[in-house]
Protein backbone atom coordinates (compact mmCIF):
# COMPACT_ATOMS: atom_id res chain seq x y z
CA UNK A 1 0.00 0.00 0.00
CA UNK A 2 0.86 3.60 -0.73
CA UNK A 3 1.37 6.02 2.02
CA UNK A 4 -0.45 8.67 -0.06
CA UNK A 5 -3.04 6.34 -1.22
CA UNK A 6 -4.15 4.40 1.73
CA UNK A 7 -6.30 1.55 0.52
CA UNK A 8 -4.60 0.59 -2.66
CA UNK A 9 -2.87 -2.43 -3.43
CA UNK A 10 -0.90 -3.73 -6.03
CA UNK A 11 -3.65 -5.27 -8.10
CA UNK A 12 -6.29 -2.15 -7.74
CA UNK A 13 -2.92 -0.21 -9.81
CA UNK A 14 0.12 -2.64 -10.61
CA UNK A 15 1.90 1.14 -12.26
CA UNK A 16 1.35 2.59 -8.56
CA UNK A 17 4.46 0.68 -7.36
CA UNK A 18 8.01 0.33 -8.35
CA UNK A 19 7.96 -3.59 -8.70
CA UNK A 20 11.91 -5.62 -9.06
CA UNK A 21 12.37 -6.80 -12.79
CA UNK A 22 14.41 -9.46 -12.36
CA UNK A 23 15.10 -9.65 -16.25
CA UNK A 24 16.07 -6.66 -16.16
CA UNK A 25 20.10 -7.03 -16.33
CA UNK A 26 19.38 -10.41 -18.53
CA UNK A 27 17.76 -7.72 -20.96
CA UNK A 28 20.67 -5.47 -20.85
CA UNK A 29 23.20 -8.11 -21.38
CA UNK A 30 21.57 -9.21 -24.74
CA UNK A 31 20.87 -5.47 -25.94
CA UNK A 32 24.73 -5.19 -25.19
CA UNK A 33 25.72 -8.20 -27.07
CA UNK A 34 23.64 -7.12 -29.83
CA UNK A 35 25.39 -4.09 -30.19
CA UNK A 36 28.67 -5.10 -30.33
CA UNK A 37 27.70 -7.65 -33.43
CA UNK A 38 26.28 -4.65 -34.89
CA UNK A 39 29.15 -2.45 -34.24
CA UNK A 40 31.85 -1.25 -37.23
CA UNK A 41 34.73 0.45 -37.27
CA UNK A 42 34.67 3.17 -39.65
CA UNK A 43 37.36 3.68 -42.31
CA UNK A 44 39.39 6.94 -41.60
CA UNK A 45 37.52 9.91 -43.06
CA UNK A 46 39.92 11.09 -45.39
CA UNK A 47 40.15 7.64 -46.89
CA UNK A 48 36.57 7.65 -47.90
CA UNK A 49 36.36 10.95 -49.56
CA UNK A 50 39.79 10.00 -51.49
CA UNK A 51 37.97 6.73 -52.85
CA UNK A 52 34.82 8.61 -53.43
CA UNK A 53 36.46 12.15 -54.87
CA UNK A 54 39.33 9.85 -57.35
CA UNK A 55 36.36 6.78 -57.90
CA UNK A 56 33.92 9.79 -59.29
CA UNK A 57 36.03 11.75 -61.25
CA UNK A 58 37.86 7.63 -62.99
CA UNK A 59 34.05 7.20 -63.36
CA UNK A 60 33.62 10.51 -65.73
CA UNK A 61 37.10 9.35 -68.04
CA UNK A 62 35.74 5.41 -67.72
CA UNK A 63 32.96 6.19 -70.99
CA UNK A 64 34.83 8.53 -72.53
CA UNK A 65 37.30 5.88 -72.78
CA UNK A 66 34.76 3.23 -73.97
CA UNK A 67 33.10 5.34 -76.06
CA UNK A 68 37.00 6.33 -77.48
CA UNK A 69 37.23 2.47 -77.93
CA UNK A 70 41.08 2.49 -76.01
CA UNK A 71 41.01 1.19 -72.34
CA UNK A 72 44.11 2.02 -72.12
CA UNK A 73 43.48 5.39 -72.26
CA UNK A 74 41.89 5.12 -69.13
CA UNK A 75 44.39 2.82 -67.35
CA UNK A 76 46.46 5.63 -68.63
CA UNK A 77 45.01 8.05 -67.03
CA UNK A 78 44.17 6.56 -63.92
CA UNK A 79 47.76 7.71 -61.89
CA UNK A 80 48.01 11.43 -63.30
CA UNK A 81 43.96 11.85 -61.81
CA UNK A 82 44.43 9.89 -58.80
CA UNK A 83 47.74 11.20 -57.92
CA UNK A 84 47.32 14.91 -59.12
CA UNK A 85 43.73 14.70 -56.58
CA UNK A 86 45.69 13.63 -53.81
CA UNK A 87 48.58 15.82 -54.34
CA UNK A 88 46.75 18.89 -55.49
CA UNK A 89 43.20 18.79 -54.33
CA UNK A 90 43.04 16.67 -50.83
CA UNK A 91 44.28 19.42 -48.91
CA UNK A 92 42.51 22.51 -50.32
CA UNK A 93 39.29 20.11 -49.54
CA UNK A 94 40.36 19.96 -45.76
CA UNK A 95 40.98 23.26 -45.59
CA UNK A 96 37.30 24.54 -47.16
CA UNK A 97 35.60 21.29 -45.34
CA UNK A 98 37.40 23.57 -41.76
CA UNK A 99 36.32 26.69 -43.05
CA UNK A 100 32.86 26.13 -44.01
CA UNK A 101 31.80 24.04 -40.89
CA UNK A 102 29.83 27.25 -39.64
CA UNK A 103 28.24 28.60 -42.86
CA UNK A 104 24.52 28.70 -43.59
CA UNK A 105 23.47 25.32 -45.99
CA UNK A 106 24.24 25.29 -49.04
CA UNK A 107 26.94 27.54 -49.55
CA UNK A 108 29.69 25.32 -48.61
CA UNK A 109 28.35 22.60 -51.44
CA UNK A 110 28.23 25.83 -53.60
CA UNK A 111 31.82 26.48 -52.81
CA UNK A 112 33.08 23.06 -52.84
CA UNK A 113 31.59 23.03 -56.65
CA UNK A 114 33.86 25.89 -57.61
CA UNK A 115 36.67 24.71 -55.62
CA UNK A 116 36.80 21.59 -57.75
CA UNK A 117 35.96 23.11 -60.81
CA UNK A 118 38.73 25.53 -60.45
CA UNK A 119 40.92 22.69 -59.46
CA UNK A 120 40.06 20.31 -62.25
CA UNK A 121 40.01 23.35 -64.89
CA UNK A 122 43.39 24.71 -63.24
CA UNK A 123 45.34 21.55 -63.21
CA UNK A 124 44.01 20.13 -66.66
CA UNK A 125 45.26 23.37 -68.42
CA UNK A 126 48.76 23.59 -66.60
CA UNK A 127 49.56 19.74 -67.95
CA UNK A 128 48.06 20.20 -71.49
CA UNK A 129 49.76 22.81 -72.31
CA UNK A 130 52.75 21.85 -71.05
CA UNK A 131 52.57 18.94 -73.48
CA UNK A 132 51.62 21.47 -76.41
CA UNK A 133 48.17 20.58 -76.65
CA UNK A 134 45.64 21.80 -79.38
CA UNK A 135 44.27 25.30 -77.92
CA UNK A 136 40.86 23.77 -78.55
CA UNK A 137 41.56 20.47 -77.14
CA UNK A 138 43.03 22.33 -74.07
CA UNK A 139 39.26 24.38 -73.57
CA UNK A 140 37.36 21.27 -74.18
CA UNK A 141 39.18 18.98 -71.86
CA UNK A 142 39.51 21.61 -69.09
CA UNK A 143 35.96 22.14 -68.58
CA UNK A 144 35.46 18.36 -68.71
CA UNK A 145 37.67 17.62 -65.76
CA UNK A 146 37.02 20.95 -63.94
CA UNK A 147 32.82 19.26 -64.55
CA UNK A 148 34.78 15.76 -63.16
CA UNK A 149 36.52 17.47 -60.44
CA UNK A 150 33.30 19.41 -59.12
CA UNK A 151 31.14 16.30 -58.87
CA UNK A 152 34.16 14.42 -57.15
CA UNK A 153 34.33 17.79 -54.62
CA UNK A 154 30.33 17.37 -54.12
CA UNK A 155 29.89 13.90 -53.73
CA UNK A 156 33.14 13.41 -51.33
CA UNK A 157 31.76 16.00 -48.88
CA UNK A 158 28.07 14.87 -48.66
CA UNK A 159 28.75 11.03 -48.69
CA UNK A 160 32.01 10.58 -47.25
CA UNK A 161 30.49 10.25 -43.57
CA UNK A 162 27.93 7.62 -44.46
CA UNK A 163 30.62 5.57 -46.62
CA UNK A 164 32.88 5.11 -44.04
CA UNK A 165 30.63 3.83 -41.87
CA UNK A 166 31.12 0.68 -44.75
CA UNK A 167 34.57 -0.18 -44.42
CA UNK A 168 35.01 -2.74 -46.51
CA UNK A 169 33.93 -1.19 -49.57
CA UNK A 170 35.74 1.86 -48.68
CA UNK A 171 38.45 -0.73 -48.45
CA UNK A 172 37.89 -3.04 -51.48
CA UNK A 173 37.25 0.69 -53.62
CA UNK A 174 40.90 1.92 -51.96
CA UNK A 175 42.26 -0.92 -53.24
CA UNK A 176 41.12 -1.33 -56.74
CA UNK A 177 41.72 2.41 -57.32
CA UNK A 178 45.29 1.31 -55.98
CA UNK A 179 45.72 -1.60 -58.64
CA UNK A 180 44.70 0.61 -61.34
CA UNK A 181 46.78 3.13 -60.10
CA UNK A 182 49.44 0.48 -59.93
CA UNK A 183 48.94 -0.82 -63.51
CA UNK A 184 48.93 2.95 -65.28
CA UNK A 185 52.29 3.23 -63.13
CA UNK A 186 53.25 0.08 -65.18
CA UNK A 187 51.91 1.40 -68.57
CA UNK A 188 54.34 4.78 -68.23
CA UNK A 189 57.07 2.80 -68.01
CA UNK A 190 56.62 0.00 -70.57
CA UNK A 191 55.67 3.46 -73.04
CA UNK A 192 59.23 4.92 -71.42
CA UNK A 193 61.01 1.86 -72.30
CA UNK A 194 59.79 0.49 -75.69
Amino acid sequence: MSPERPGISPADDPYEFDWPDDAKEERAALREAEAKKTHVNPAPLLLSAAVIGTGTVLMFVLPVSILAGSLTFFIAMTAPIVLGGLVVALLPAVLLQRASAGWRRGLPEVAFLALGFTIGMAWTWVVMTYFNAPQPDVVRTSVFMGTAVAAAFFAARGWAENFRHMPRYVYTAAGVIGLLVVASIINYILFAIG
